[in-house]
């Protein structure tokens, strides 16, 4: 079983942090870097989270922005090279979330790279998306983790992800039960517009879909993460911790620390 999974399911409120890449072979600001330069930057992000206490770590290829609807072979090949090495390096629980939303992709780059876990925006209903259309990957997921045998690589469902807006208005209650009950998400992440956006998200998630796990995927600062870990049974953080306080650049390690400080607060 996915050890971040484990985690979640026995109560223990995991931080996974981001690590986001810069533009990979294929994408569209590829300006001919080579993997050697992306994975130096990845591996000393990795570290500063993994130095400070973070459970689990997600690689992201965030430099890939605007992003097609399918990862290229060369984006699928590095982000494998990097997510095994971010692996190896840290023994934390590692998983995959490619911009693309191509479940097929996430699932090929994580079962070669031994991931725990992928994390899938658009699982079941259709989003408009800055950059499109992006429909359900439900389907293409779950086929693709049976046929190759990566039962152990969890599956982490957003459900009305705040990037976009729901292409049929009043589906959540619907898409929540979907995911679950005829999707096989292991897990929900969910993050609404706004902080109380995603408390509501939550709360109607628990009335649905009953003991699934559920993280909150984004808006958690050192302010609010004890808070937030009271109504979700993890969380995904990454611009709070960055320098910038953005999601693009560096992590500032005084940010992590604080940010571990308030999460493990008894």
């Amino acid at each position: 079983m996915s050890a971040l999974l484990s985690q979640l399911r026995a109560g223990a409120k995991p931080v996974v942090g981001m690590v986001q890449l810069a533009a990979l072979a294929g994408a569209s600001r590829y300006r001919g870097s080579q993997i050697g330069d992306v994975l130096t930057e990845a591996l000393s992000e990795a570290d500063v989270l993994a130095a400070h206490g973070v459970d689990a770590l997600m690689v992201q290829n965030l430099g890939d922005i605007p992003s097609d609807l399918r990862a290229t072979m060369a984006q699928a090949a590095w982000m494998t090279r990097i997510v095994d090495e971010v692996r190896r390096r840290t023994g934390r629980p590692t998983g995959v979330n490619m911009l693309e939303n191509d479940a097929e992709a996430m699932i090929a780059v994580a079962s070669a790279a031994q991931a725990d876990f992928v994390r899938i925006k658009i699982y079941v209903g259709a989003m408009v998306t800055p950059f499109g259309v992006e429909s359900a990957q439900a389907f293409a997921a779950i086929r693709a983790r049976t046929a190759w045998r990566a039962d152990a690589v969890a599956i982490l469902a957003d459900v009305h992800d705040r990037t976009g807006n729901p292409l049929v208005a009043d589906t959540l209650e619907d898409d929540l039960d979907a995911a679950v009950r005829l999707g096989a998400a292991d897990a929900l992440v969910l993050t609404g517009k706004t902080y109380q956006g995603t408390q509501t998200l939550v709360a109607t998630a628990r009335r649905v879909v009953g003991e699934a796990p559920i993280l909150v995927g984004g808006g958690v600062n050192a302010n609010n993460v004890r808070d937030v870990q009271a109504f979700a049974d993890g969380v995904i953080v990454s611009s709070s911790l960055k320098g910038t306080g953005t999601a693009f650049g560096l992590f500032d390690a005084a940010k992590v620390q604080e940010f571990m400080a308030a999460a493990c607060a008894a």
